[in-house]
């Protein structure tokens, strides 16, 4: 019975190791599932928009959607979740940059056709890219809100830590992406496993620009008591709006779009012409 019993307890052992394995093998296509396909032209779905080219400072040529702003008027520099592509929230874009707003929707190095694999290093390397962008195209720090969705919470932070800006949206922050996988995979070592973690707790208390926070309740990817953390542990000034409608990826959709237009306008007012 006990040679059984040992048998039985090496079997579990092996196939835990082997999942532990499997996961930490395939993490990258887990964190990162990039849609690869070339991105399609903007013209014809963001009124105003065309496609540019970021230059990443190690070396890559990064397309990304860019509807330039109106005089003196704010821009959302946004950075996307981890699945798709700019391409797939062309609808979203359309509605936030209405008016005289602007908006550059950067694509992550190894999604919609571009160069590279994608990294937590990567991804912050092609935000700053972004941010040069705009500089060379004349625009000034207090005109732009650096918007982050999912897991672009982290990278939009990181962007806000160091380099200057009007303010920050979180939509659908998490502490970090260890956290969200550990309540996933209870099981696993995640936070040893992990190679790309998106601290977002750790970091965030060193914000010193307005934040403004979105979760709703029905978030089955973020645990909504993670984007809670994340507001309680950031500084003022700032701003939370929670819901109970949508998704997690549908705040914007169903009444986040409002609540960000009014943050914007009360932290980079414009003068009508």
């Amino acid at each position: 019975m006990i040679r059984y019993s040992a048998i039985f307890l090496a079997c579990l052992v092996a196939v835990y190791l082997l999942v532990a394995g499997f996961l930490y093998i395939r993490q990258d296509s887990l964190v990162f599932p990039a849609d690869s396909a070339s991105l399609d032209d903007p013209a014809a779905l963001i009124p105003g928009a065309r496609m540019v080219t970021l230059h990443s400072s190690d070396g890559l040529d990064l397309k990304a959607y860019y509807r330039p702003p109106a005089a003196g008027a704010p821009i959302l520099l946004y950075l996307h979740g981890n699945a798709g592509s700019i391409t797939s929230r062309a609808r979203r874009f359309a509605l936030l940059a209405q008016g005289e707003t602007g908006l550059l929707a950067v694509e992550y190095r190894g999604y919609g056709g571009n160069p590279g694999a994608p990294s937590e290093a990567g991804l912050v390397l092609d935000a700053a890219a972004g941010m040069s962008f705009l500089r060379n195209q004349g625009i000034a720090p207090n005109q732009i809100i650096l918007y982050g969705e999912s897991l672009g919470t982290n990278v939009a932070l990181r962007t806000a830590l160091d380099y200057p800006a009007a303010g920050l949206v979180l939509d659908a922050p998490y502490t970090s992406i260890a956290d969200v996988a550990s309540s996933r995979y209870p099981y696993m070592p995640v936070h040893m496993l992990l190679k790309n973690q998106f601290d977002t707790l750790n970091r965030i208390a060193g914000l010193k620009m307005p934040l403004l926070v979105m979760r709703t309740l029905r978030d089955g990817t973020v645990p909504p008591a993670q984007s809670l953390a994340v507001f309680n542990a950031a500084p003022e000034p700032k701003q939370i709006w929670t819901t109970q409608q949508g998704s997690h990826s549908t705040l914007i959709e169903n009444g986040g779009l409002a609540v960000v237009q009014r943050f914007v306008q009360k932290i980079c007012p414009t003068e009508p012409h």
